[in-house]
Order: C-alpha cells, then structure tokens, then sequence
C-alpha cells in the first residue's frame, strides 16, 4: 500500500509540473495600444535623418537580411567563391628570368702554315785568277824609280818589304817586270801569263790596265 501511495504522489506532482509549465508557455492576450491621433486631431508625423538607415525590427529568431546587406556594402564588393578549393595553391613570384647564354665562341680559321724558309743565294763564285792577280798589285806601292846609263830601276814596297826591280826582275812570287818606261811598268802574271800596263805614280797603289 505504501507503494502505490507513493507511486501516485509522484505521477501528481508530474502533473501539476506540465499543466504549470503549460501555463507558462501557453499565449497570452495583448491589449492594443492606444492610438495617439484621436479622431478630429491633426496627426503628427515624425522624420527620420536622410542619412539613417531604416532598419525594421524583426521577430526574435528572425534573420536580419539588411544587415547582411549592409555587410555586403562594407566588404567592398569582395565575393568569394564557394566552388573553390579550400587550399589554393600559392602563387610563386615571377622567377627572374636569367638572361640567354653567350653564344660559342666561333671557331678561327687555323693559322697559316709558316712561310718557307727562303732558300739563302748560293755562294759567289770564287774569283777569277785576273781578280787575284788586281787584288794582289793593289797591294804593291811605287816609291820610285832610278835611271842611270839609260838603265832604270824601279823601287817598290809590299806590306814593309822593299823590291829594287828591274826590267825582266821578279816581284814576288807572282809576278815579273816585263817592260819599264819613264811613265809605266808593264807586269806579267806568272800563274796567267796576263800581261797588266800599271801607271807610275809616287806613293801610290798600282792601278792595273790590260795591254
């Protein structure tokens, strides 16, 4: 018995909690302002500022969708869109461009072959036996001559040897006195047998002169 008292002071009190809390949330009656302009009265209008928004109140709950406009206006037209991927990837910076590679060196034509070695001119021939024997008179200097009893005698000088010669005599190796006047000597070559006339002249080189 205790057990079902107890039961039904419970499933009372539930009871008496829904038909309160269904009170509580059931509507109530709202009396009608009252209106300001009676019949017969000028009514009175009041203005807002140019400037002001005109915002309408909203239900509790309700969605503003003046602000989101006005959010909208604030953002400076930025849209986004929502069909983008969530993580775009970042655009890299303009690498700097290197600028092309040098082109390669050309190829220089290869060096001339070096110019052949000019063949050196043959040897002057070796001289003649009259070239000799000119060279060799020219070393002999007439100093003087003696004449006596119509005979002459001629003196002459080579490289500091005196010769005291007379007509037929020898002067040196090479040559021989084959004629002798006041003005002249006349010299035989022994090697050519080349007779040369040489002009008598005091202190000087022979000069040679074919007869």
């Amino acid at each position: 018995m205790n057990r079902q008292k107890l039961a039904l002071f419970l499933l009372l009190i539930a009871l008496v909690g829904a038909v309160a809390y269904a009170f509580l949330r059931s509507p109530r009656q709202q009396e009608a302002p009252v209106l300001k302009n009676r019949p017969g009265v000028k009514a009175t209008t009041i203005r807002k500022e140019p400037g002001a928004q005109k915002t309408a109140a909203a239900p509790a709950g309700g969605v503003h969708l003046d602000l989101l406009q006005g959010n909208n206006a604030v953002a400076g037209g930025y849209r986004r869109n929502i069909f983008a991927p969530l993580f775009k990837e970042e655009e890299k910076p303009g690498t700097l461009k290197l600028p092309p590679p040098p082109p390669p060196p050309k190829k220089l034509p290869p060096p001339p072959p070096p110019a052949a070695t000019p063949v050196p001119p043959p040897p002057p021939p070796p001289p003649t036996q009259a070239q000799m024997d000119e060279t060799e008179l020219a070393k002999i200097v007439f100093l003087g001559f003696l004449k006596k009893g119509g005979e002459r005698t001629v003196f002459l000088s080579k490289g500091g040897e005196i010769f005291v010669v007379k007509k037929g005599g020898q002067v040196g190796p090479k040559f021989r006195v084959a004629d002798l006047t006041d003005d002249a000597i006349t010299i035989k070559s022994v090697d050519s047998d080349r007779q040369m006339v040489i002009p008598l002249v005091e202190n000087r080189s022979l000069s040679t002169r074919r007869k």
